[in-house]
């Protein structure tokens, strides 16, 4: 047995709710106490740390996680030409005919807007770059090449080539850059683990004991991410809880898939929209600074509808990218039309809403599960780009938690920093962490209900009753801070000190 002391511990039951002491026999927490007792134990003194129930990431990807960790990311480039310059120093060392496939890039953040042109004056490597977004990318006329599309091609359904003139600019969107993405990926199971582990381990680092993944309908072979995940993931393995998202594309693929308590299965998942960084974000009205365009149905309601009936037809939920307020529309009438029996539809994302979409959202058996960092990211910049009437329900967590709405907390990363301190940070402040302004205000969230999206959410959206809580009879998933956020100053800086999953500590600082 097992008996943490010494340290501020939440159990979460409850706001304010501590207690001094919690033993843990196995994977089991079989007591929590007022004083430190006296048992037959191995005390683990947590040296005036602050534990908390394991925190839980409700929307990553980790698989692409584990690549970005160990790709060219743009990320942290403030001028286009760092980005040039680590660009043409990663092509140096591939071969003519590689493919080289670059992370976050952010053109907001640069002030310049990358061209096909300017990749190909940097290298012949078959080049993608993709937006931080992950709903669009740069490619150059390499890659184009070797999928021998030209300027004559069309636009796909849910995909857009951008044209200046007519020419190709290298600009792909959604189901477009899909294309290109699947031609430069050659995984293999063993490939598949190695991004997982070190994905894994990075989430150990800063706290996580589990997360809902969605990673099955990206790498050619689901069957391979599945002998990946069941090769590294579990007791005596690497000790992470995951619930598995279903991608539409591989839904019936991998329904005879035997998962277990380390890999849970979870809602069918597609999507509805893009994204707001390239417009492809889907709103009942135009774009402010492009009027000509209100984003990109990545399905027609009809098809929309059907791919809720055929996870009905499965007695699966539904788990869908909604960023515009018109595709929110369109997901509504749809599970509408074809109610869930029991459960609950996740709605991911939805970024703009209004008062009306809430107003039916809570009298539907669904959550939303929502990105915090997203608001850091997108304001100021989002203002621009739909006006400030529809930003003021940009991010609603707080009408939406007042509405009686469930949320769960994600980063979905590799798009944003899987630490959780961040996107608690983010959803208490609404502002990015090196500036002062914050964004309506109205809609942040307090302390207790930003670590709720964390755990005690978490768990109920992941349907892991016995998680989410310090209480008794619960597992032993445990995160260990080394400063108390409900009295730090900045609670983004907070460092993870120990993560503790199935009674085992897997990460100590």
């Amino acid at each position: 047995m097992k008996l943490f002391y010494g340290g501020t511990i939440y159990t979460m039951q409850r706001e304010g709710h501590k207690v001094k002491a919690v033993l843990v026999d196995d994977n089991r927490i079989v007591a929590l106490f007022d004083e430190v007792p006296k048992v037959k134990a191995e005390y683990i003194d947590l040296q005036g740390a602050v534990m908390f129930p394991g925190f839980v990431d409700t929307h990553i990807h980790l698989v692409g996680t584990g690549m970005a960790l160990a790709s060219v990311n743009f990320k942290d480039d403030v001028s286009i030409e760092d980005v040039k310059e680590k660009l043409r120093a990663a092509a140096q060392q591939l071969p003519r005919e590689s493919w080289l496939v670059c992370e976050g890039y952010n053109d907001n953040q640069l002030k310049h807007r990358l061209t096909r042109d300017e990749i190909d004056e940097l290298t012949d490597c078959r080049v993608i770059i993709k937006r931080v977004c992950r709903h669009a990318a740069i490619v150059n006329s390499a890659a184009f090449s070797a999928l021998c599309i030209e300027d004559e091609v069309q636009d796909m359904d849910g995909g857009h080539f951008e044209k200046t003139e007519g020419r190709l600019n290298g600009w792909v969107h959604d189901h477009a850059m899909d294309l290109f993405v699947n031609a430069s990926l050659n995984e293999t199971v063993d490939s598949l683990a190695r991004h997982m582990e070190r994905a894994a381990r990075g989430m150990h680092a800063v706290g996580l004991t589990g997360a809902h993944t969605e990673d099955l309908g990206y790498y050619n072979s689901p069957e391979n991410v599945l002998a990946a995940y069941t090769q590294v993931f579990g007791k005596n393995k690497m000790q992470l809880r995951l619930n598995l998202l279903r991608h539409y594309s591989v839904f019936e693929s991998v329904a005879d898939y035997v998962f277990t308590d380390w890999l849970k299965k979870d809602a069918m998942k597609f999507y509805a929209d893009g994204a707001l960084g390239g417009r492809t974000a889907l709103f009942r009205e135009p774009y402010s600074d492009q009027p000509d365009t209100r984003g990109l149905a990545i399905f027609s309601q009809e098809e929309l509808e059907e791919q809720v009936q055929r996870a009905r037809h499965h007695h699966s939920a539904v788990a869908v990218h909604i960023i515009g307020d018109k595709a929110c529309e369109m997901v509504l009438d749809a599970i509408e039309k074809y109610p869930l029996r029991s459960g609950h539809d996740r709605l991911i994302h939805v970024s703009f809403l209004s008062p009306d979409l809430i107003a039916r959202m809570k009298n539907l058996p669904l959550i939303c599960d929502v990105q915090p960092l997203f608001a850091t990211s997108d304001f100021p910049w989002a203002i621009d780009r739909v006006g400030e009437a529809r930003s003021r329900y940009a991010y609603a967590w707080k009408s939406l938690t007042e509405a009686g709405i469930m949320l769960g907390g994600g980063s979905d990363s590799p798009i944003e920093s899987f630490n959780p301190l961040k996107s608690i940070d983010a959803a208490v402040n609404r502002r990015p962490f090196d500036a002062q302004n914050q964004y309506f205000t109205e809609e942040c969230l307090s302390i207790y209900e930003a670590i709720q999206l964390f755990t005690v959410n978490a768990a109920m959206i992941g349907q892991r009753p016995e998680n989410g809580m310090i209480k008794e009879g619960y597992l032993a998933d445990f995160t260990v801070l080394e400063t108390d956020p409900f009295t730090a100053e900045h609670i983004g800086d907070i460092c993870n000190k120990m993560t503790i999953v199935d009674g085992d500590i897997v990460y100590r600082r």
